[in-house]
């Protein structure tokens, strides 16, 4: 070995000595590199677990809670001076109202008797609540006034229930279609658009995943052609035990059950673009005149119903009850739910699939 190549091969040594000195020194001090677990991958869909959505909890500023209680403390203090604060609750005073419509950022309150259009308070979105909409309808909120039509949301009330779909882009995330609802009206039409009985399914998991009623109206039946088929179609759901109306806006078959099914409760009506919703609510209501829509007959999305309601909006009926008419989709997907979760959310399988002898069986081609 040549001088040079000596030279080399001590330098070489010393260095290897040097790594394993660091890593002796790392070890000792607790910090090596393997010994720290793994980040949190928050966004990792497999990780995802419903019970992580607060539906319970107040949305409201960081800190509010805190200011609520002592503000709330010197209310009923009453032999204390007056101070500073006695003033700030005066000002910053908030009235419970209940969001009729929520667009672009903005959502209409009722309050009382009056409708204020309201904007959402900046430091609520800080709060993480596992949902893309801070607000929806059929929230309770409170809301502080700017003007005699105008306020901002300080805070939401907690959620009893709602209805969620995915979110488009975000998988982590939820979109709230309504909150603080009985039941779901699940509207199809037979033909024009023709139903779609995998939307249905979804539907009715999203229902028992959220303890809501789920009610089936299969609208248009004076488009059927053979009874016999028709009939054929929509019976494993009545054996399933889901209620069902069968009803036509245009003859006016099943308006007055659906009045009847509507009394009294929160409903929310849910379904294809076209299928009807506001035609048959104007026929409950005929007062109501929401605006109605049809087919479309050419381009990308023929033989689908055109989008005639923008937005979700809340209607009150004289017979004491609320119906939230939504927006018609063309998809309604679900979040939270493994491949092999799948099958207990179908009742007429989790019957038997406690039954099967594979442990990850889809039960479609498996014998």
């Amino acid at each position: 070995m040549s001088t040079e190549e000596e030279l080399k091969y001590q330098k070489q040594l010393k260095k290897s000595a040097r790594k394993k000195q660091l890593r002796e020194a790392r070890r000792k001090l607790g910090n090596k590199k393997g010994d720290r677990k793994p980040r949190k991958k928050d966004w990792d869909v497999e990780d995802w677990n419903e019970n992580h959505y607060q539906t319970h909890e107040r949305i409201q500023p960081r800190g509010e809670h805190e200011r609520r209680k002592e503000r709330e403390q010197i209310a009923f203090d009453a032999e204390r001076p007056p101070t500073e604060l006695d003033s700030v609750m005066e000002t910053s005073a908030t009235q419970t109202g209940l969001v009729v419509e929520v667009s672009s950022g903005l959502c209409r309150v009722e309050v009382g008797d009056e409708t204020l259009l309201c904007t959402v308070r900046g430091s609520l979105q800080e709060i993480e609540t596992g949902y893309s909409n801070l607000v929806a309808v059929g929230d309770k909120v409170e809301v502080s006034r700017e003007d005699d039509e105008r306020g901002v949301v300080e805070s939401v009330h907690p959620r009893r229930s709602v209805l969620a779909r995915a979110h488009g882009t975000v998988l982590s995330l939820q979109q709230i279609v309504v909150a603080n609802v009985d039941q779901i009206l699940i509207v199809a039409a037979w033909r024009e658009p023709y139903i779609w009985f995998k939307l249905i399914d979804r539907y009715l998991i999203a229902a028992q995943r959220n303890d809501l009623k789920a009610i089936i109206c299969v609208n248009k039946t004076d488009l059927v052609e053979d009874q016999q088929v028709f009939h054929a179609e929509i019976q494993p759901y009545k054996e399933l035990g889901y209620p069902m109306i069968l009803a036509s806006a245009l003859n006016g078959d099943g308006i007055d059950e659906l009045r009847s099914t509507l009394k009294g409760r929160t409903t929310v009506l849910a379904g294809l673009s076209g299928v009807g919703k506001s035609s048959l609510l104007s026929a409950v209501e005929p007062g109501l005149n929401l605006k109605t829509g049809s087919v479309a007959e050419t381009g990308l999305f023929r033989g689908q119903g055109r989008h005639t309601t923008t937005q979700s909006s809340l209607w009150k009926l004289a017979d004491s009850g609320i119906v939230i008419d939504t927006p018609g989709i063309r998809d309604f997907g679900l979040t939270g739910i493994r491949q092999g979760e799948l099958a207990s959310w179908y009742p007429e399988i989790r019957s038997f699939a406690n039954g099967c002898r594979y442990a990850d069986c889809s039960h479609i081609n498996e014998p």
